[in-house]
């Protein structure tokens, strides 16, 4: 399928990475993050002394469907964006077998 110049020109204007830090379990930026498809990363940093799992999952899906990752204390995690990808996220206590967390996004491209 061809791409139109416009949606050539929305994919040279996005960034090829975005930061994502972690205080207090609470992301930042919290909402929408938007990186270059396939060369596109989303860096997620965590500040706190304490490890997390971060929760990724499709928008319109339980998040309990998705993924966990750890992101230990002080550590870092990076995100490899697609095109057409769209994840949403949550910031999740270690020993939390229950809960969502705190979250933002989506990540996307």
């Amino acid at each position: 399928m061809a791409t139109t110049g416009a949606a050539r020109a929305k994919e040279n204007t996005l960034p090829r990475s975005a930061t994502i830090i972690i205080r207090k379990q609470e992301p930042s930026p919290s909402g929408k993050v938007e990186v270059e498809p396939w060369t596109g990363r989303v860096h997620f940093v965590n500040k706190d002394k304490k490890d997390y799992r971060l929760r990724f999952w499709k928008p319109d899906t339980d998040p309990f469907s998705g993924i966990d990752m750890l992101i230990p204390a002080g550590g870092r995690l990076t995100l490899l964006i697609k095109k057409g990808d769209e994840f949403m996220y949550g910031v999740v206590d270690i020993s939390d077998r229950v809960s969502t967390g705190k979250g933002g996004g989506p990540a996307v491209n």
